[in-house]
């Protein structure tokens, strides 16, 4: 659970009522992407107007919980992610506990974690569908291709997930690409164009990167597949 700022109360409220005129739609799509069951103080229900009638209505399909909370703190602390959705800034900004739902850098990502003996084909198959509609892929992977034995396993990866089409592949790899290992995926897909780019030494992360997604890899491509050693993996999909 969280807890939202009285606009957001108020214009989600309006939405639920088919109220149109009383919210906005880019508002309402933005709060949809991170809406939880949310927690609201009677100094909200208050603020807000809302009557004993309609609230004990919401209140009573779990969505939305009332308590009694001495302040805005006070609410934010007794929430599961101590944080508070809002779309205004507090003198321009938007420091902590407060996300802005309009513009702020924390997003919603849809995320699967796998054990070390998990199998993990349905995750195979999620990024490849991920994938299908994209007119551009990245893959960012320090080791990629950094000896012979990894790079089989995530040629083999890569040959899996990746849409049969013509398309550009751009490679961002730091050890061990040669002339070959291009050969190998050109290959294999004689659609694919493969553009192997600067290696920025700053980059730690291993993803994927689309038009329409960025699929981030805990533990890279060659957990992906499930081995003898492989070892815990988690991937998360950010929606651009």
């Amino acid at each position: 659970m969280l807890a939202l700022h009285c606009d957001l109360i108020s214009e989600y409220i309006a939405f639920q009522r088919g109220q149109v005129g009383q919210y906005d739609k880019e508002t309402i799509e933005k709060l949809f992407k991170y809406l939880h069951p949310f927690k609201m103080s009677r100094i909200q229900k208050e603020h807000i107007g809302l009557s004993d009638e309609i609230a004990s209505a919401l209140a009573g399909n779990g969505v939305i919980k009332i308590r009694n909370f001495i302040d805005e703190n006070d609410l934010i602390k007794n929430t599961k992610l101590k944080i508070m959705l809002t779309k205004d800034s507090d003198d321009g900004t938007y420091p902590y506990p407060y996300i802005n739902i309009l513009n702020d850098e924390v997003d919603v990502s849809f995320t699967a974690t796998y054990k070390s003996e998990e199998d993990r084909v349905k995750a195979k198959e999620h990024i490849r569908a991920l994938l299908l509609d994209a007119s551009e892929i990245s893959i960012y992977d320090k080791y990629l291709s950094a000896n012979n034995s990894s790079w089989n396993s995530n040629k083999q990866v890569l040959c899996d997930i990746l849409p049969m089409k013509v398309m550009d592949i751009n490679i961002y790899c730091d050890i061990n690409w040669t002339s070959n290992r291009q050969n190998d995926l050109e290959s294999y897909c004689s659609d694919w164009i493969i553009n192997k780019e600067s290696w920025d030494t700053n980059m730690h992360d291993r993803y994927i990167e689309t038009d329409k997604v960025i699929i981030l890899l805990s533990s890279g491509f060659i957990n992906l597949p499930l081995t003898d050693k492989s070892k815990d993996f988690t991937y998360i999909v950010k929606i651009k």
